[in-house]
């Protein structure tokens, strides 16, 4: 097999473990109708429209976002914990750079699947015109998720080595990945603003320079962490 077929193969046995059981989902999904509601009636529409919609509802979107992700994270290494299956993907004749690829471009899909849900319903809830700012808010969602399941998928494989690995996780995770989230709620900001993509391409070139920059990282880094 080639490379990108060992990829593949990583990328669909983790897709159908998932929808086998949507275990890792349907805990995202629960986490974010808890906060989103919470959220909701701590800001009602008059508290909204009083502070302005480009200085709350961002927050509220990537803090849901980036705490729910993590029990995706983390739940993708403790299943191949659980009876020795990442040994078995470490001795088989597949490249330390395939499987990380592979877990992460999972993680990015199990992710997306919750932001396709969670952003209608963050819509509603806080009363914003989601099919207005779709595209550029798409873009915007898109290019951070890239770089946050990439170094979530790294960290996790580190994580689940300990007990309690969600709550290293955090500890690991969101130092590092901080100048994404400040982007990522900057960017979002002037999407619902209403301001061109002339006002958040500066954040937007932070985000795409830091998922190059910690894809090769984690690419490098992926064998020790596993092997170890």
């Amino acid at each position: 097999m080639g490379f990108f077929k060992k990829v593949a193969a990583i990328i669909a046995k983790d897709l159908k473990l998932e929808l086998r059981t949507l275990e890792s989902l349907s805990a995202m999904l629960l986490f974010s109708l808890i906060v989103m509601v919470i959220f909701a009636f701590a800001f009602d529409f008059a508290t909204i429209k009083a502070v302005g919609k480009g200085r709350l509802i961002p927050g509220v979107i990537w803090i849901t976002l980036t705490f729910s992700s993590i029990i995706g994270f983390n739940h993708s290494f403790a299943i191949e914990r659980e009876r020795e299956c990442l040994l078995a993907l470490i001795l088989s004749p597949v490249d330390p750079s395939a499987i990380y690829l592979g877990k992460a471009i999972a993680n990015f899909i199990i992710v997306s699947i919750l932001e396709v849900i969670l952003l209608p319903l963050s819509a509603i809830f806080f009363d914003f015109d989601l099919l207005a700012v779709l595209p550029a808010l798409s873009l915007i969602v898109i290019v951070n998720t890239i770089g946050f399941a990439g170094i979530g998928t790294l960290f996790a494989a580190l994580a689940s080595k300990v007990k309690r690995s969600e709550a290293v996780l955090s500890i690991l995770l969101f130092p590092i990945s901080f100048p994404l989230i400040i982007s990522a709620v900057k960017s979002t900001s002037a999407v619902l603003e209403g301001k061109d993509l002339s006002s958040y391409s500066n954040w937007l070139s932070v985000s795409a320079g830091f998922d190059v920059i910690f894809f090769f990282a984690a690419i490098a880094l992926f064998e020790f962490i596993i092997e170890d």
